[in-house]
C-alpha cells in the first residue's frame, strides 16, 4: 500500500504546474511510497494538458483527478482524496507558495509522535501584518464560536490518517474554503492537532484564490464565518 497521498488542487495554474513537478521530483525520498494527485478542478487555462504531458515525462508517482467542473476549492480536495491510495492522506496548494517539502516534514513528524490520531498541519511565520491580521481574527471567532482552539486555519499542509477521511471528511464536508476550517474543528474534537513552522513564499505565477487582493479575501473571510456559525449549530455548540 502507499504510504503517502499528497493532494494539489489546481484551478488555472498551467504556468505553476511544471514548477511543482520539478520540486516534488526533487524532493521524494527513497523510504516513502508517495502519491501526488493533481487535481484539475474546472480550470479554463491549459492546466489539465499541462499536468498530462508533465506526467508522461515524468515519474508515475503523479496521478491526474479531472474534475470538469469547478464546484469548490473544498470539492477538489476531497475528489482527489476519494481515488487517494496512501495510509496517510495530505493535500496543500498548487501556488509554489507551499513548498511541497512541507508534507514530507508533516508526514515524519506524523510518525515520530506514533499516534495514528494526530492530525499535523502548518503554521506560517513569516506572513505581513496584514493577512496575519485576518487570519488572527479567525481563529479567535472559530475557537469562541466552537469552543475549540484553533489557528492559522488557512496554513498547509494538512496530513492525518485514512481512518480520519474515513469518518469526518468522506461525506458531508464542505466544498468551499471552508474544508480546512471544517477538518481542523473534527481533528481538534475528537483528537489532537500537532503543527510545524512553515514559510509561505510570494506566489510564482497566476493569482491567489483564497486570498491576495482585500477583496478575495474579505469575500473568502465573509464566507468562512458564515459557515462557523452553520457549523456551530449542526454541532450543537
Amino acid at each position: 500500500m502507499i504510504d503517502l497521498s499528497l493532494v494539489i488542487p489546481c484551478y488555472n495554474e498551467e504556468q505553476n504546474i511544471p514548477l511543482i513537478f520539478k520540486r516534488i521530483l526533487e524532493i521524494i525520498p527513497a523510504d516513502i511510497t508517495l502519491e501526488v494527485i493533481l487535481v484539475n478542478n474546472g480550470s479554463k487555462d491549459q492546466t489539465k494538458s499541462v499536468i498530462l504531458d508533465q506526467i508522461q515525462k515524468s515519474n508515475p508517482v503523479f496521478v491526474l483527478c479531472d474534475v470538469p467542473i469547478n464546484i469548490g476549492y473544498g470539492h477538489g480536495i476531497l475528489s482527489g482524496l476519494a481515488i487517494a491510495k496512501g495510509k496517510v492522506l495530505s493535500w496543500t496548494h498548487a501556488d509554489m507558495q507551499t513548498d511541497p517539502e512541507d508534507v514530507i516534514k508533516a508526514y515524519r513528524l506524523y510518525k515520530s509522535l506514533d499516534d495514528p490520531t494526530v492530525f499535523i498541519k502548518g503554521e506560517r511565520k513569516n506572513r505581513a501584518v496584514g493577512p496575519n491580521f485576518f487570519t488572527w481574527g479567525m481563529s479567535v471567532i472559530a475557537t469562541l464560536a466552537l469552543k475549540v482552539t484553533l489557528t492559522d486555519i488557512g496554513a498547509q499542509p494538512k496530513l492525518f490518517n485514512r481512518a480520519f477521511y474515513e469518518k469526518h471528511l468522506k461525506t458531508g464536508a464542505p466544498v468551499d474554503f471552508s474544508l480546512d476550517l471544517y477538518a481542523m474543528f473534527y481533528a481538534k474534537k475528537y483528537g489532537r492537532i500537532e503543527t510545524f513552522p512553515v514559510y509561505f513564499a510570494n506566489r510564482a505565477f497566476g493569482e491567489a484564490k483564497g486570498g491576495g487582493s482585500l477583496k478575495t479575501r474579505i469575500k473568502v473571510t465573509k464566507r468562512v464565518l458564515n459557515f462557523i456559525f452553520e457549523l456551530k449549530r449542526k454541532v450543537n455548540i
